[in-house]
């Protein structure tokens, strides 16, 4: 059985679920006799051309090349280069990894082809996140690729909503969560504490890193020296670092010695992957994920995923992800997304309570067992080998 990922963004490392999606579910299908090659735009600064594949570190295959403008002409030219690759390559289905671009492009491939086609629901068709989702034209084309797929999946009920409105495909739509390698994870659990918290992510203005330094600076007024570690690269990432040092606090930025945090600083190490941010997540006392649903709407929320695989205790934003996990075991306190106090006093709650965020740890480390990549690979094998044998699976 052979797949083509079809992912309308150019694969990179820093693309945070997007990415760790496409590196670990290949791997996992691999252990379920599915091999697995991925097919996106080419990148900004190359040749928009069909490139030769590039042997990711998951040594997956990786080709890059011409992706469809969604539109009402298409002509079979446009997506020759993508069609011969899949003749070449012998693809028995594609996982359109969204519906509005990658999910239109395996539609049209799907019609000069016959090749059946899955769209994942990703946060594209969230109205919170894309305006363009609420035009009548991008959602009728949403509509049509939605009718046509032969399986829709969702990474969470918030997913499923959001392509329910545009389609109902109850008959042929399964939720099918997003994923963690936990056994990578548990090399680094019960690790010394350290006196830090830990936020991680995109450094953009909807993700609530702002909030979180005025809500540090309230919990340092009631006489705590815990420090607070920001990582991750972005667009606010200076104004960040300049609203800590308005409030006098000792700013470190480019930080990598972090095996040794200082008390009573905000520490901005920039982007941390792989074992260094492991080691991040197994010494922080406690997790921090202030996405502001206003501005944002998480598909899942990988940060939460890998608090519970570290074995740490959240303090989460009160929305439909967060929800959604803490029903399937997650333990976290839930606040309102933007209020200072209330994560001052979230904070409060959990530094003081050793007890509390032991137990919290323990229980989302059994938690998020099930959903690990082994698992998840195994669903999505399942409704591969249904599309392909026209079974149904309701």
């Amino acid at each position: 059985m052979r797949i083509l990922f079809l992912c309308h963004r150019y694969l990179d490392t820093t693309l945070g679920g997007v990415a760790e999606f496409l590196h670990h579910l290949p791997l996992a299908l691999k252990v379920h006799d599915a091999e697995v090659i991925i097919y996106t735009r080419a990148s900004k600064d190359g040749p928009n051309r069909l490139a030769s594949p590039e042997i990711l570190e998951n040594h997956i295959p990786h080709f890059s090349g011409p992706f469809l403008k969604p539109r009402f002409f298409i002509s079979k030219k446009e997506l020759q280069p993508f069609l011969s690759l899949c003749e070449k390559e012998k693809i028995d289905l594609i996982h359109a990894q969204g519906t509005y671009r990658a999910g239109f492009m395996a539609m049209h491939a799907h019609k000069q082809t016959g090749i059946p086609y899955i769209v994942t629901s990703h946060s594209d068709i969230s109205a919170v996140n894309s305006q363009r989702i609420q035009r009548g034209n991008i959602k009728r084309r949403c509509k049509k690729v939605l009718e046509k797929a032969n399986f829709v999946t969702h990474l969470a009920p918030a997913m499923q909503e959001a392509s329910d409105s545009i389609h109902v495909t109850n008959h042929k739509s399964q939720i099918i969560h997003n994923g963690i390698d936990v056994a990578a994870w548990e090399k680094v659990l019960n690790q010394p504490e350290q006196d830090y918290m830990l936020a991680i992510g995109r450094l953009e203005p909807e993700k609530g890193f702002p909030l979180l330094i005025d809500a540090y600076a309230g919990l340092r007024k009631k006489g705590f020296r815990t420090s607070l570690v920001i990582a991750g690269t972005g667009s606010i990432e200076k104004e960040l670092e300049q609203q800590a040092r308005n409030y006098g606090f000792n700013v470190l930025t480019d930080f990598r010695d972090t095996s040794s945090i200082p008390s009573e600083s905000i520490i901005f190490p920039g982007y941390i992957r792989a074992q260094a941010k492991k080691d991040l997540f197994s010494h922080a006392k406690l997790v921090l994920f202030a996405t502001q649903p206003q501005a944002c709407e998480e598909a899942f929320g990988i940060v939460q995923l890998e608090a519970m695989a570290a074995g740490k205790p959240l303090i989460a934003s009160d929305i439909a992800a967060a929800r959604y996990l803490q029903s399937r075991g997650m333990q976290a306190l839930l606040v309102t997304p933007d209020s200072q106090h209330a994560w001052t006093e979230a904070m409060h709650a959990l530094l003081y309570d050793d007890n509390l965020r032991h137990v919290m740890g323990q229980n989302n480390q059994k938690a998020v067992k099930q959903f690990d990549w082994i698992h998840i690979a195994k669903e999505y094998r399942v409704v591969y080998e249904a599309v392909l044998t026209e079974k149904t699976l309701r």
